[in-house]
């Protein structure tokens, strides 16, 4: 085991002993390919396997594209689904004109409320929602 590797796998275990998941997963990202090979898999703890597989599964998902939401949206989103809870058209006319392309991403869609996604498929807002709507 080459020293650079077990300092990392150090790092990375007493970072989850720690708590610091967010400080582990940074060194997991840049040290992904050679943390997921067997042989040095096997010497981090049960936190830093759990948090490598999470990685991994949301590298698979994300499958190279950055399409991530960011805080903002996920803000832009609640405001979305309050201001069709409360029927509130005219702000949320203002809110899609500034984030049209928002609700129109496919990862979206499942944090929208009921609401929402009927008002929105109603407006014209969600292109080929009408039909899932049940």
């Amino acid at each position: 085991m080459s020293g650079n590797i077990g300092t990392t796998i150090a790092k990375v275990n007493t970072a989850c002993d720690n708590l610091e998941f967010v400080n582990a997963r940074a060194i997991i990202e840049i040290n992904l390919l050679k943390l997921s090979e067997a042989k040095y898999y096997r010497l981090l703890n049960a936190n830093a396997k759990v948090l490598i597989k999470h990685v991994i599964s949301d590298s698979k998902v994300n499958d190279g594209t950055n399409n991530k939401l960011t805080r903002a949206d996920l803000l832009t989103i609640n405001k979305i689904n309050e201001y069709c809870s409360n029927f509130d058209i005219s702000m949320l006319k203002r809110t899609l004109k500034n984030s049209f392309e928002l609700v129109q991403r496919s990862d979206v869609h499942p944090y929208l409320n009921k609401d929402a996604k009927i008002i929105l498929a109603d407006m014209g807002a969600l292109l080929g929602m009408e039909y899932q709507l049940q």
